[in-house]
């Protein structure tokens, strides 16, 4: 029998900043973790404010997110307590990387735009060279940065953008473990995106389609619209004003500080990650290094001893089997691998999406003792990285002056942390319809109400209200019921569970694809699916936004249907019946396959 190990317990408990200057020691998980320099940073930072930020309930529910309620929606897409993390992965340098200035032309100060974009990552070059390729003049702005972020893409998506020759590795199957001995093979081909290869490739087109270039700050920007109203001035932080007959936003999600949101939505919800590209020994031992490691989400973080984790045995080991020992407030988080070559991986510890941020220190020392624990030796570290991705949360209104694009507009999937793949899918189509907008001559608010109709339409809203359910949910599991879901999931047609990722599904098959969840999940989701429908607020907004008020009176009558139902009904039954009601549905699979492809 493999022995416990004493000092893996202590791996769980998250010390939370408060803005008085100290520091909580929190029940979270287990044992000890040291406060990480941006957790100590966040005291300072919030000082002087009265109310305590308390990351005890990193599982909390949209109306119970300590985030939201002490800070507001945009301190977590600023990076919440760990915004000092995320500033220094913003700030890395890359020599091999030529400049924007170096590039494109200079915009020329007096002269006014068609349209500023603001922001120079993916998105914000993709969108201007799609606009300038409209024959509309584009001021790009921003800080002359390179690409720094690691970037995983579905090689068919990149396949189909015409962009697959921007990835420097390819695996031509994705490997998941919901579980010990739970090997999941998906049977799709992911690749990296070579970041190099990516910006020079976007720049290319932006100097061939005749992009301009204004290096400067975002902050503090301000509107003013002339007298006919055709026109807006971008103050920027230098004192500069650059007049355009639009303005895109597509800095990230950060920049949402310019931007106003619905309300009466979830809250914004994170997904945190820190990995290494690293040189090892043992990664092959492990895993198949010719395949994407996309999650592993077995519990070697925790109640082992170094080199152990290849020998758990079922009912001999309490991390063995299911691995849920110890879990039961635990967040989840797994391992993401990407074998670059012979002995060097590129490894990330990642929580797929909770509320609050888990903080890098947790996933860091998870990381730590996960390689330990396989008997993976790290001999050189080239590269760390530090991801927060804000994800969910209340979409833009239409009526503001300021339009956005990419993170910034919300085009992050919520349950994934995807958007690279849409945002560069989505701009030649946004750009058009942009460009069909302007000549119409319209004032400045009208045509940015035009122009956020066009990329937020109903249809897509639903959708998006969809996702954040799904985002939701997620967000509530424990570990056992994550490998639950997940192995339901990667279980669906294809068509389905890849529409899913890509946010390619309609609304009406976002619900064939919730049925067919249903129709496959065990009994134990399928409960947590219906639960989360009638008594989470992301179930009411969901039907609200799909259904309008008429939704909502509909919801209350499910609610007291469903409250009125469970109360007179043990859960036993329920099971019961749900097993009946999904035996059933497996008999006719093929009918409601049908119906999926006629929707």
């Amino acid at each position: 029998m493999i022995p416990v190990s004493q000092t893996n317990l202590q791996s769980n408990v998250l010390f939370a900043s408060n803005v008085l200057g100290q520091h909580t020691l929190v029940q979270r998980e287990r044992g000890n973790i040291p406060v990480s320099s941006a957790s100590q940073f966040c005291s300072t930072r919030l000082r002087g404010s009265s109310k305590r930020f308390d990351i005890t309930r990193a599982v909390a529910t949209t109306t119970e997110a300590p985030a939201r309620e002490a800070f507001g929606d945009q301190f977590v897409r600023e990076g919440s307590y760990e915004s000092p993390l995320v500033e220094l992965q913003a700030s890395k340098s890359d020599e091999e990387q030529s400049s924007i200035a170096a590039t494109l032309l200079a915009f020329r100060p007096g002269t006014v735009a068609d349209v500023c974009v603001i922001g120079c990552g993916p998105a914000g070059l993709a969108l201007s060279s799609e606009l300038a390729k409209q024959g509309l003049s584009v001021c790009l702005i921003g800080n002359d940065v390179p690409f720094v972020n690691n970037y995983g893409v579905w090689v068919d998506e990149f396949r189909d953008l015409g962009l697959e020759q921007n990835l420097d590795r390819i695996w031509e199957d994705a490997l998941c473990y919901f579980g010990e001995g739970k090997e999941v093979r998906i049977g799709r081909q992911y690749g990296r995106v070579c970041r190099r290869r990516l910006r020079k490739h976007l720049l290319q087109r932006c100097q061939q389609n005749g992009v301009q270039f204004l290096a400067g700050l975002m902050h503090e920007m301000e509107t003013e619209q002339t007298s006919d109203m055709a026109t807006a001035g971008i103050r920027l932080a230098d004192g500069q004003v650059v007049r355009s007959r639009l303005t895109v936003v597509a800095a990230g999600a950060a920049a949402g500080k310019f931007l106003h949101y619905e309300k009466a939505a979830p809250a914004v919800a994170a997904q945190t990650a820190y990995g290494i590209e690293a040189e090892v020994e043992g990664y092959e031992d492990n895993y198949d290094a010719e395949s994407m490691l996309f999650m592993d989400f077995r519990r070697h973080h925790t109640g082992l001893w170094p080199d152990t984790a290849t020998r758990l045995k079922d009912h001999e080991h309490p991390a063995a089997g299911d691995g849920v020992w110890g879990s039961q407030q635990e967040v989840p988080s797994f391992l993401y691998g990407m074998p670059l070559q012979p002995g060097r991986v590129f490894l990330e510890e990642t929580c797929l999406v909770t509320k609050p941020a888990l903080p890098f220190a947790v996933l860091k020392r998870r990381l730590e003792r996960r390689l330990k624990a396989m008997g993976i030796k790290v001999k050189k570290i080239h590269e760390e990285e530090w991801s927060f991705i804000p994800v969910g949360g209340p979409l833009p209104v239409a009526q503001q002056p300021i339009t956005a694009f990419g993170a910034a507009a919300n085009l992050v999937h919520p349950a994934t942390g995807y958007s690279i793949a849409r945002s560069l899918r989505e701009a030649p189509a946004f750009a058009q319809e942009v460009a069909s907008l302007l000549r119409k001559q319209q004032a400045v608010g009208d045509t940015a109400e035009s122009v956020w109709d066009a990329l937020w339409p109903q249809e897509k809203r639903r959708q998006a209200a969809f996702h954040v359910f799904g985002m939701e949910l997620l967000a509530q599991l424990d570990i056992q019921a994550t490998n639950n879901f997940f192995s339901t999931f990667f279980r669906l047609p294809d068509r389905y569970w890849r529409g899913f990722l890509a946010s390619s599904l309609s609304s009406r098959q976002l619900i064939v694809f919730a049925m067919w969840m249903m129709v496959r999940a065990p009994p134990s989701i399928q409960f947590k699916l219906m639960q989360h429908m009638l008594l989470d607020p992301a179930g009411k907004y969901m039907l609200r936004t799909y259904a309008g008020a008429l939704a909502t009176c509909r919801y209350f009558l499910c609610v007291a249907f469903g409250l009125s139902n469970f109360l007179s009904t043990s859960y036993a039954l329920v099971v019961a019946v749900t097993e009946a009601i999904t035996s059933a549905a497996n008999r006719s699979c093929s009918v409601l396959h049908n119906v999926g492809l006629m929707l």
